[in-house]
């Protein structure tokens, strides 16, 4: 099988990155919908997506993935992918501020992980 690799990255680590933060994404959305973990459906599904997504990461790190590059990028993309379904699927506030502030800490991690 061909190595195909992008900036240095194998397409298999580059789709562990993905699947890790979707499934926290997934897992984190359903929270709400686990009504304290009261919902037995909701939170099966939020446990199991939580315990895959930390399975795959932990092979990451494994596979020679540092583990400090992968938890920045993962907090920074869920951090605004979880802001994104507050406000649009649980109808929560989000003002200008904290919009402005979570990206501006967001470019900060993304220039730290670069150093």
């Amino acid at each position: 099988m061909k190595d195909y690799s992008v900036a240095g990255l194998s397409v298999w680590i580059i789709a562990g990155f993905a699947i890790t933060i979707l499934g926290q994404f997934v897992a984190l959305a359903l929270i709400p919908a686990t009504r304290g973990f009261t919902s037995i459906v909701p939170t099966m599904a939020c446990v199991l997506f939580f315990i895959a997504s930390l399975a795959i990461s932990a092979r990451l790190v494994h596979s020679g993935v540092e583990l400090s590059l992968l938890t920045p990028i993962a907090t920074v993309v869920l951090q605004i992918l979880v802001l994104a379904v507050s406000i649009i699927v649980y109808k929560e506030s989000a003002s200008p501020m904290k919009i402005g502030l979570l990206l501006g800490a967001a470019l900060m991690i993304g220039a730290a992980t670069r150093l």
